[in-house]
Formats: C-alpha cells, structure tokens, sequence
C-alpha cells in the first residue's frame, strides 16, 4: 500500500461522530414511527369499544 492513500482514510473521531449521527437518526425516526403506530393502535381500541358499548 502507498502512504498517500492513507489520506482515504477517516479518523476514529469522525468515525465515533458518523457513529452517532446515525443512532440519532434511527432514534428519531424509530420514535415517530411508534408514536404514529400506538396512536392507530388507540384509535381502533376506542371505535371497537365505543362499537361494542353502543351495541350493549
């Protein structure tokens, strides 16, 4: 290998950095997606409840 193409090469703390950017990323998108989902999820329980009282 050539020592000028060492300079391809990303250090440990851009590396730890791009590490990170990336769970924050996941973290934010997996938050949403759970909120968007619980909030279908409450939605069908309360029509099926309000279903099943009006029904009673």
């Amino acid at each position: 290998m050539n020592k000028n193409s060492t300079s391809n090469y990303i250090s440990r703390e851009e590396a730890k950095e791009m590490i990170e950017d990336a769970i924050r990323r996941h973290n934010r998108r997996s938050t949403i997606i759970s909120s968007v989902l619980g909030w279908i999820l409450i939605g069908g329980y309360s029509f099926g409840l309000f279903q099943a009282v009006q029904n009673v």
